[in-house]
């Protein structure tokens, strides 16, 4: 059910109890730029009865205004802000969702890379399944086309610049792939999908170091010292690196550091290791890694200089 917590997101539209909540539709109008989302946000409540739910800032200018309303009411607003951004500023995107999952409002609400823990006492063995998509709508349509596929769960979403945002589904393998398959089917009518992938059973420091739904056993993480070598990966969005890491962890002994953004969707990640090690997990990362997204830049170094860690 939505709590109390989750409706104040509403703002100060009308009030409503979460069984109502559940039975209304979530209406979405993206533009590039705040002159249009200033204008969405005012045109739309005039023009039917809805009420503001959200507005969402993912970089690279890309502002998402959420209102909720039933499906009629929603519809016309959407459209009338749609229509009225194309003139303003620059339109990307919009949507309409006429009966939300109940996790949909909690996962607007729910901060980049802010997790939630997979209700599972074995989830490290949970399948992993990403949609990547360009701008917020789009992933927001296949989070709620997939989970409302397949057994799944969602324990987060993340934006790593350049418009691209991602959802994490967590289940078994078949669950996971039929809810990737709707996820991108439904979100390829409204955005661009950037990558999409299933990976069956993520590897330990997979599951602890990137935003997916943390592994909740003991810790994989150790130490590294100054003799090991290191290893950098890093790729256009995030999908081509979950990938990459848990390929190149389960090739051979090494340990990641985790992951970056660094802006304009580009995401990097640290390998630590023997040079062998290194050289081994990397052959496979980034094989792996360019199958499903894009490999921008990776680079070993054998003997690592202390002053690079200090930067670093």
């Amino acid at each position: 059910m939505t709590n109390k917590k989750q409706r104040t997101g509403r703002g100060k539209g009308r009030s409503a109890k979460a069984e109502d909540i559940r039975k209304e539709a979530l209406s979405f109008v993206e533009t590039r730029g705040k002159t249009g989302a200033i204008g969405t946000l005012d045109i739309m409540p005039k023009t039917s009865e809805v009420s503001f739910f959200r507005r969402v800032n993912i970089g690279t200018g890309l502002v998402t205004v959420v209102y909720t309303g039933e499906v009629a009411a929603a519809r016309s607003a959407r459209d009338a802000a749609a229509n009225l951004a194309g003139k303003i500023s620059e339109f990307f995107a919009s949507n309409l969702i006429p009966r939300p999952h109940e996790r949909i409002y909690s996962l607007i609400l729910q901060k980049s890379a802010e997790e939630i823990k997979v209700d599972s006492s074995a989830n490290s063995k949970l399948a992993l399944g990403i949609v990547e998509t360009e701008g917020f709508v789009g992933m927001i349509q296949a989070a709620d086309a997939g989970i409302k596929t397949a057994d799944v769960v969602i324990p987060s979403w993340v934006t790593v610049g350049g418009g691209l945002t991602s959802v994490f589904f967590r289940g078994d393998v078949a669950a996971v792939h039929s809810a990737v398959e709707e996820g991108m089917s439904a979100a390829g009518k409204v955005s661009k999908i950037a990558a999409s992938h299933v990976i069956p059973q993520p590897h330990k420091g997979t599951n602890e170091a990137a935003p997916i739904g943390k592994f909740t056993g003991k810790s994989t993480f150790k130490d590294t010292g100054p003799e090991d070598a290191l290893g950098i990966l890093e790729t256009k969005g995030i999908t081509g690196l979950i990938e990459g890491i848990d390929v190149g962890l389960k090739t051979a002994n090494v340990v990641i550091q985790g992951w970056e953004k660094i802006g304009r969707g580009i995401t990097s990640t640290i390998f630590r290791g023997t040079v062998a090690d290194i050289r081994s997990a990397f052959d496979a990362a980034i094989k792996s890694a360019d199958m499903v997204g894009e490999v921008v830049g990776s680079h070993i170094i054998a003997r690592p200089h202390p002053e690079l860690e200090k930067g670093r």
